[in-house]
């Protein structure tokens, strides 16, 4: 196997024999040098101009402005889910008021369980292991089921609208809570009235705070801030919760001659309490310090090397301390041997079911920030981890035969992911070999990719290893450098594959304005197109 400098003479020599044949010189008129398929996987790659010339344009968005951005902004899934959340509360609620109408207020211990059980909800729905049992369970739907059901499974990613959902209605629940305990301690003063009314308005103070920084605008412009309350003031609240449902006992039992065990062990609070203490420490339970080989890519990137494999298409948050800052960040396998092989080495296009022998995995990160900055600047050898290895949003790409996948930038990474998983996959014998194993039925088939990879300089900012593994598995894939011909229009890029490919989806993995901008042009025109959301 040749090292770097010959396989970036062959990637320069490929980009330039693509920039010759949207030109019409024939090919010859280059070296392929030694590697043919480095070579061959390039100068085939698809052309920007030769799409965009061929062009009939973008056609016209369907529906009517209102109509489109109730369904695709306003009201999409994330939104329907967060609404179906608070609802099923709303009729709760109208269930507790018709049940107590005739009392004065209503009852403390029933407040004290919906607020409980939305906090429970909010955190569960949040863990590692149920997101990847979710995604997996979606993976079992075949690429013979109707693409409308496939469509509404792949937006399983979009399930942060639940958390969201049960965490706005906890907080109403708790206002009530707090009313009532108010209400309560104004008429009926107990030993225990003034230390539950005053932890009850700290409470309620804590969970206004936190719900306040979740809004999007504040959240955008002051995102550190969001995560430290999320976190730091998420664990106070909860042991305050437990402070005040141990007082709320002792009430309860000095009124009704019962011992506060009886009387706790019955509450459905307690147990609410206790699922969600435990799902706030069990991540931590997985918390490791991991030793690293950075390789700075250049001025603006990074990759970090990880000994240890994961599951492919899936994510890892590190951080520099455990208290400190969590950045997530999608995965892709190392390959064995030598760091930087070729294209044929990195894929063999000819014969897709060979398995790729990996070692470790890998991280891009690039310049967007203090943070990530500082990790290209000052590369560390050793970073934190926490919890399970997340599913990705582009792991839903499996379900469909043929997709188009737009990324910019470090968005690659995620993309080599699939595509290296992909290229390993196996058409089955059988069905049954379909449900052989959960973990195996998102490489049991094949979904053909098709990428559209714009980024400033691919060579010199990532790499030539990222550049063969990009064209390797992807021998078609459009490279696009952005130093030499500009930001291109990504909607009619993508519209035009979609269309030339003939697929049923178009991913989008990028920067929040591009993949809004992407996923909103693709859908308004009937395009099933997905995305990451960036809800927390």
């Amino acid at each position: 196997m040749r090292g770097d400098s010959a396989t970036e003479v062959d990637i320069e020599e490929g980009f330039k024999q693509a920039r010759d044949l949207e030109q019409g010189i024939p090919s010859t008129t280059h070296s392929c040098g030694t590697s043919e398929a480095s070579c061959t996987s390039i100068s085939t790659s698809t052309s920007t101009s030769t799409i965009l010339s061929k062009s009939d344009g973008l056609p016209n968005k369907r529906q009517n402005r209102i109509l489109r951005n109730l369904r695709h902004t306003f009201l999409n899934v994330y939104q329907r889910l967060f609404s179906l959340a608070f609802i099923g509360n709303m009729i709760a609620f109208t269930v507790i008021l018709a049940r107590h109408r005739t009392a004065s207020h209503l009852p403390l211990s029933d407040l004290a369980t919906a607020a409980s059980a939305n906090i429970t909800v909010a955190i569960l729905v949040r863990q590692d292991y149920m997101i990847n049992f979710l995604f997996r369970l979606c993976w079992l739907v075949p690429h013979s089921a109707t693409l409308r059901l496939r469509c509404m499974l792949a937006k399983v990613y979009e399930y942060g609208g639940v958390h969201s959902g049960a965490a706005f209605a906890s907080v109403v629940w708790f206002l009530l809570l707090t009313i009532t305990i108010t209400i309560d301690y104004s008429q009926n003063v107990t030993p225990y009235s003034l230390p539950i009314f005053i932890l009850t308005l700290i409470l309620l103070t804590l969970f206004l705070t936190i719900l306040i920084f979740t809004l999007p605008a504040l959240r955008r412009k002051y995102h550190n801030i969001f995560e430290y309350t999320h976190r730091y003031l998420g664990w106070i609240s909860i042991a305050l919760f437990w402070a005040e449902l141990l007082l709320l006992t002792f009430s309860i039992a000095h009124k009704t001659s019962k011992t506060p065990a009886y009387v706790l062990i019955r509450l459905p609070t307690f147990w609410f309490l206790v699922i969600t203490t435990v799902h706030i420490i069990l991540p931590w339970l997985f918390l490791r310090r991991v030793t690293v080989t950075p390789e700075i890519l250049s001025q603006h990137a990074i990759r970090i090397r990880f000994p240890d494999t994961v599951p492919r298409v899936t994510g890892l948050a590190i951080a520099k301390h455990p208290l400190g800052q969590w950045h997530p960040f999608a995965s892709f396998p190392d390959t064995t041997g030598n760091n930087s092989p070729t294209f044929s080495a990195a894929i063999n296009p000819s014969n897709p079911t060979k398995p790729l022998s990996t070692s470790g995995c890998s991280l891009l990160v690039s310049r967007a920030g203090d943070w990530t900055t500082d990790a290209i600047a000052n590369p560390r050898t050793s970073y934190y981890l926490r919890g399970l290895p997340r599913t990705g949003v582009l792991s839903m790409a499996c379900i469909f035969s043929r997709v188009v996948i737009v990324t910019t930038g470090s968005g690659i990474g995620p993309c080599l992911s699939f595509l290296l998983s992909q290229s390993q996959a196996t058409t089955p014998s059988s069905p049954a070999s379909l449900t052989h194993n959960v973990r195996r039925t998102h490489h049991t088939r094949r979904t053909h990719s098709h990428i559209i990879w714009s980024t400033p300089s691919p060579l010199k900012t990532y790499g030539a290893e990222i550049c063969a593994l990009v064209m390797g598995a992807d021998e078609g894939a459009m490279v696009i450098d952005t130093r030499e011909s500009g930001r291109p229009d990504m909607v009619t890029l993508a519209w035009e594959m979609y269309r030339r490919v003939e697929a049923e989806a178009v991913f989008v993995i990028s920067n929040p304005a591009l993949t809004r901008k992407v996923v909103y042009g693709m859908q308004a025109r009937g395009v099933p197109a997905f995305g990451p959301i960036w809800d927390s």
